[in-house]
């Protein structure tokens, strides 16, 4: 598999900025219309057809490196080929140091590489008896922090929300802390807000899913991002007739996005069961 950060001469943890500077500079000098005026037909004819290659190979790189998803899978490809090529049983050497925090830690990002998700899980619940077990003590933080996104899917996937959440609300409090994610960060959100908003709701105890509303606008992640929460909290005290503080809710709500789309339906309801009470 082609390293396409060596393609596009660039280190891995590169924004998308750099990127695509790279790929500017690159697909000047290596455009087939550059070639020199100078020497034999048949020698111009071959240095296009050299250029013609190293461009696709350019474009690919660039095409992959600069959408987040597939950076994000290419990079996990990327690291299992790395692993692959040390020549041993590596896993087996992990599996066997099974009273070792550091070697289950590499293990976890073994078994996620390798599409062993119910095995990673396994080791990752099995590692909280060590007491204070988090990855980033033993691994690159990088490493530490995209192998618990993948964690998070997988208990998403099973429908282990509440566990899925806190492992999200974690990498988002590391995020704001110090940029890892960086081009994948939206995703991120993204993930964490269709789970917090659409996911959730009904799947969990109502007064501990307020209570995850309510760190949810704490982490502050954005303004929409916060109206957004603030406009569920404001439906589901609504729902239970705590018009108090649905009001609070959503006047907060207001003030950060006034147009969020749903606000004026919430109003409208309020202000109808506002006119119920008093009649």
């Amino acid at each position: 598999m082609e390293n396409y950060y060596d393609v596009l001469g660039v280190p891995p943890d590169s924004n998308p900025s750099v990127i695509k500077s790279a790929f500017r500079k690159k697909a000047k000098k290596y455009h087939p219309d550059m070639v020199a005026a100078d020497g034999t037909k048949t020698a111009k004819t071959s240095v296009a057809s050299m250029r013609e290659s190293a461009m696709r190979l350019i474009l690919e790189a660039y095409r992959i490196l600069s959408d987040g998803e597939k950076r994000r899978v290419y990079d996990r490809l990327l690291r299992k080929q790395n692993n692959e090529q040390k020549g041993f049983d590596y896993r087996a050497f992990l599996k066997a140091r099974n009273h070792d925090p550091e070697s289950q830690a590499k293990l976890i990002v073994y078994d996620l590489l390798h599409n062993l998700e119910d095995e990673a899980l396994e080791v990752f619940e099995r590692s909280k008896s060590f007491g204070d077990f988090r990855l980033e003590r033993w691994l690159d933080r990088g490493d530490a922090m995209d192998a618990e996104y993948c964690i998070a899917e997988e208990y998403e996937k099973r429908g282990r929300l509440l566990k899925a959440y806190a492992i999200y609300k974690r990498l988002i409090g590391l995020e704001r802390e110090r940029p890892w994610f960086r081009y994948y960060f939206d995703v991120v959100v993204l993930r964490f807000r269709t789970l917090v908003l659409q996911k959730m709701p009904g799947r969990i105890d109502e007064d501990d899913y307020l209570d995850r509303l309510e760190e949810s606008i704490g982490l502050e992640i954005g303004p929409r991002d916060s109206a957004q929460f603030l406009r569920k909290v404001a439906e589901v005290r609504l729902r239970r007739r705590e018009y108090s503080e649905a009001q609070n809710a959503l006047e907060r709500a207001l003030v950060l996005v006034p147009r969020l789309p749903g606000l004026a339906a919430v109003k409208r309801r309020l202000d109808q069961a506002s006119e119920g009470m008093e009649a």
